[in-house]
This record gives C-alpha cells, structure tokens and sequence, in this order.
C-alpha cells in the first residue's frame, strides 16, 4: 500500500474554516482506506471535499498518543479539487465570502429605540455587501437610547464531520495584525461563540447522518462563551466518545454529523470608538 504524504494545511476558521469531498463508488473513503480502519481516522468536509486526520504516524510510524494531535493528510487520491470551506449553516456555501477586507467592515446601523435591532442603516453605495468608505448615513439625533448595533447580529457557519475513532475537537483564537485597543484580547470577549452538533438533515439536497451514530456519545466540554475563551491554546470544546460512523455506506454525508457555530456581535457599541477588531480561529483534532 502506497504511504501517504504528510501536509502543513491547518483547518482555519474567519468566520469559517479550511477543509474537501468528493464521492466513492462502491464504498466512502472512510470505510476502505487501511489507516483508518486500523488506527482510526477523523474526515471533516464541506459536502465537496474532505480532509483526514489520522493517528497513525506516517512520518515515524506508530501512533499518536493519547491527547495528542491527531496528523492532518491532504495527499487523499479521492480528494475533490480545491480547499475544504466552512459553510453558511443550512447550506453548501462556502462562508469565507462575507468576511470584510481589511478597508471594510461589516454593516452597522443605528438603534434609535433600544431593542437591539437596526432602525437606520447606511446606504451600500457601491453595492459591496460590507461598510467602507463609499457609503453613506443619513443625519440622526443622538437620545438616550441611541446605539451603535451590527446589521446583522451573528455568523453562522458548519462543517461537516466523521469519524473511525473517538476524539477530541479543539479550537483556538489569534488575534491577526498589530495589537492595539481595538484589536485586542479586550474585545473577543465581546464576541460571544457558540456551538453545537446536528445530528441529521438535508443541505442543498446533501443528507446527511442516516448512518452516523445516535445517543448521546457526544459531550460539550469546556467554558468556551466568548472568543476570549479561546485565545492562546488549543481548547477542547467537544469530546466524541466513540466513532461518528456507524455502518458502511456508499455516501460519506450520510456517515456525517454537522458540526455548527456562531459568532455573536451583540456587545457592540459606540463607545468602543473605531479600528479593526481581526481574528482567527483554527479547529483541530486530538486523540482520545
């Protein structure tokens, strides 16, 4: 059996995260790939492409310990063509679209009432989808109530996972460019995060988990409620007590679960003056 080639690529999240997929005749990759059956395996995909991480150790062999980082391989000769994406939850597309570049931001608007909800909202004047300099505010009296909110209110995204092992999923946040007030440990705290596992559904005509494994084998761990609580190490936030794939299937989706989060941008006000706030989360797997 040919050795797999190992692979720097970290699985990255800018309100999503970096990943692959595509479908095997006869059996999912999961069910004939050798290392997998032997030494487990954790698949994580966009319902295109799909990634593997392994615990068995190409590069010395045996394998890795308990509570050790599990060895991302994207040499996968079944692997579809271009990176694994986080998608917007529901859906197949990919989420890194609505992440604002470094002259944009996203939408905010002004409450005027105090129930957290937009009641004016910029003019997009060059149609960007983000706020930059082109647009526009019509003038409005500053009340007591009167507060700076985001547009909309939460990133929701997802990714795809299966398993031949039990396993930990960690996450971990960094804060990206110079360090100043604004972009600062200060303010993740500002940004809630949550998460959580769908079990089964259908996205864009994908089903998936008929053949994932019910009950409750999968336990939240951890006190991850804002992005701070991230911030500096791998923390563990789901523990998978057994293996995510329960029998053989044709179809890697219907041996998947899917893996969701949100990031909420509630706290938000106009005290916080202005700058750029810039983040990045990196999700990984370590053996049980």
């Amino acid at each position: 059996m040919q050795k797999r080639r190992l692979n720097s690529l970290k699985f990255l999240a800018l309100g999503g995260a970096v990943l692959s997929w595509q479908p095997v005749a006869q059996a999912s990759w999961l069910d004939s790939d050798f290392y997998c059956r032997v030494y487990g395996c954790v698949v994580v995909h966009d319902g295109f492409t799909f990634d593997v991480y392994d615990n068995y150790i190409f590069a010395t062999g045996g394998t890795v310990p308990v509570g050790g980082r599990m060895i991302p391989w994207t040499g996968n000769p079944f692997q579809g063509a271009g990176a694994v994406n986080p998608v917007i939850t529901g859906t197949r597309t990919e989420g890194f679209h609505s992440v604002p570049l470094q002259d944009q931001s996203v939408i905010l608007g002004i409450d005027t009432d105090g129930d957290g909800t937009p009641d004016r909202l910029p003019v997009d004047t060059n149609g960007s989808g983000f706020l930059d300099a082109s647009d526009s505010l019509d003038p409005f009296e500053l009340t007591m109530t009167t507060d700076l909110v985001a547009a909309d209110t939460s990133a929701q995204r997802s990714f795809y996972l299966s398993s031949r092992t039990d396993f930990f999923l960690t996450a971990e946040a960094r804060l990206i460019g110079n360090t100043d007030q604004f972009n600062s440990t200060n303010l993740l705290n500002d940004v809630e995060f949550r998460y959580g596992v769908t079990r089964n559904g259908t996205d864009d005509g994908m089903s998936f988990g008929a053949n994932a494994r019910n009950g409750n084998f999968i336990r939240s761990i951890g006190n991850a409620n804002t992005v701070a609580d991230l911030f500096g190490a791998p923390t563990q936030i789901l523990e998978f007590r057994n293996a995510i794939r329960r029998r053989d299937s044709a179809d890697l989706p219907s041996q998947s679960i899917r893996f969701d989060y949100v990031y909420g941008f509630g706290d938000y006000d106009l005290s916080m003056g202005e700058g750029h706030l810039q983040y990045e989360i990196e999700f990984d797997f370590y053996n049980r």
